[in-house]
């Protein structure tokens, strides 16, 4: 009546398997395809609210001035993400799903500015969340700047340098100090 296969049985045991340039280029035309959907519906949206509301309340310029400038930062950052996942000439691929690749930041991009817009809809305040994303930006360097593996292993290579000159010790062996990511 019921199976009492083991599933763990059907699994296979070893290295898994990594996905080739074919299936990475289709990934890839898959998330430019439903980043660009993503796109034209919510600026689609904007544009016809906007100006069905435009005989009741007015236009307001300032809006206007920033949907147009974040819908070209949004454009061009889809276009980035486009040139990057397409397939070069030298048959190399990017795999723009990648975690932790630019593509990654340019996909958070994309969707601040696409939630930005939307929420502009509701009360034009709201277009000040668009600061999210370059104090995001500063947010990264920062953390990368202080707590970069490198910068501590640079810190380490001034204190071996500060206590070879403080033994008297002049072109002493150094000691190369390797620092785990997490």
């Amino acid at each position: 009546m019921f199976s009492m296969s083991d599933d763990s049985s059907n699994k296979k045991k070893g290295k898994q398997a990594t996905k080739g340039d074919a299936q990475i280029v289709k990934e890839n035309a898959q998330t430019i395809e439903f980043y660009k959907k993503i796109l034209i519906i919510v600026n689609v949206m904007f544009i016809a609210v906007h100006f069905i509301f435009y005989f009741i309340t007015g236009l307001s310029h300032v809006s206007l001035i920033l949907f147009v400038l974040s819908t070209a930062i949004a454009w061009y950052v889809w276009w980035f993400m486009r040139q990057v996942g397409t397939k070069k000439s030298t048959g190399s691929v990017t795999d723009l799903n990648l975690e932790g690749s630019i593509s990654e930041y340019a996909k958070d991009i994309i969707l601040a500015i696409v939630i930005t817009q939307f929420a502009s809809l509701l009360h034009r305040y709201c277009w000040w969340l668009l600061l999210v994303i370059p104090l995001y930006a500063i947010y990264k360097a920062i953390m990368l700047f202080f707590f970069s593996p490198y910068a501590q292993l640079g810190a380490s290579d001034k204190k071996q340098d500060d206590d070879d000159q403080a033994d008297g010790k002049r072109g002493g062996k150094r000691k190369l100090v390797r620092v785990a990511r997490h």
